[in-house]
């Protein structure tokens, strides 16, 4: 498995974990009769979503699509090198800025700066997916047509 693919399943697996701490906390909280506000189960479900199902899907069609020699012969057929490494920042990036600036813009006072942190963490998170998709595009495609040579009369 190339160390992209590897990076994405990894930290995708981290995100499960917390994606089921943040779960108990809540279950222990309503439990125990206190009331969690609505955007922290939005924030669980980022996590679980994003962070573990993305991560993962991403991580393993990086390392299942079919290569594409052609387009890059220097990588083996995967990608451009950098290609995978700023989808798996961007993303990651993006998610936790999410985490921490949805909250503080959900319940806190007003800030200035967070309207403009949380565009960025949607900016960020589109971004990696296009890179990932530009990556994978041609990586699926059809088989290969066979090459058919007249019979020589």
């Amino acid at each position: 498995m190339p160390f992209e693919s590897r990076l994405f399943v990894k930290t995708g697996i981290i995100y499960l974990v917390l994606t089921f701490a943040v779960g108990a906390g809540l279950m222990i909280l309503e439990a125990t009769g206190r009331a969690v506000p609505f955007i922290i189960e939005v924030e669980h479900g980022h996590l679980g979503f994003v962070g573990w199902l993305v991560n993962v899907v991403i991580g393993v069609a990086l390392w299942m699509f079919p290569l594409d020699r052609e387009r890059y012969p220097h990588t083996q057929g995967r990608y451009p090198e950098a290609a995978p490494l700023w989808s798996y920042l961007l993303l990651n990036v993006g998610l936790a800025l999410r985490i921490v600036v949805e909250p503080l813009f959900q319940l806190g006072p007003p800030n200035a700066l967070e309207p403009a942190a949380l565009a960025a963490s949607g900016v960020m998170q589109l971004a990696a997916i296009l890179i990932f998709v530009a990556i994978v595009w041609t990586r699926t495609r059809g088989p290969a047509k066979p090459k058919i040579t007249p019979p020589p009369y």
